[in-house]
């Protein structure tokens, strides 16, 4: 289970990484740092299992822009698992995706995005909701011992 855990942490990552490219500079700029991770020997399936190496060739490439990119995409992997940005802009970013990673797989944690969330949020309307005669009751009242409706 825990090597899953860790497999499904990874392709949360390159999910949310592609996803920060898309939404912070746009499909044509994503596809030229995807271009540009392949001549740095990086290809798109590779990118969560060498995270390391992606920083270190947008860094190379794009200089301290690149940090925006890398800060954006470890937020949204912790949005994605749901835990507290209890982080700066100014920390060690692979620190905190360690971290990340370690509480996932002590904790069995399931990205956001995986979950069935149908299971737990979802509203049903109980049978008597609509009581006798179409009127709806707004408290378990007319259910309490001996009242008649």
């Amino acid at each position: 289970m825990r090597s899953s855990l860790v497999e499904i942490f990874y392709e949360s990552l390159g999910y949310c990484f592609g996803r920060v490219l898309l939404e912070t500079l746009g499909p044509k700029v994503q596809a030229s740092v995807y271009d540009l991770l392949a001549r740095s020997g990086i290809k798109k399936e590779e990118i969560s299992n060498r995270f390391d190496d992606v920083v270190q060739a947008l860094t190379s490439t794009l200089g301290t822009c690149s940090r925006v990119v890398v800060h954006r995409t470890v937020v949204e992997m912790f949005k994605e698992y749901s835990q507290r940005l209890d982080f700066s802009y100014t920390d060690s970013l692979r620190e905190r995706l360690t971290l990340l990673k370690e509480a996932v797989v002590a904790n069995h944690v399931f990205p956001h995005r995986l979950r069935d969330e149908s299971a737990f949020d979802s509203i049903e309307k109980p049978d008597w909701i609509d009581g006798p005669k179409g009127q709806a009751y707004s408290s378990l009242y007319p259910m309490k011992k001996g009242v008649k409706t």
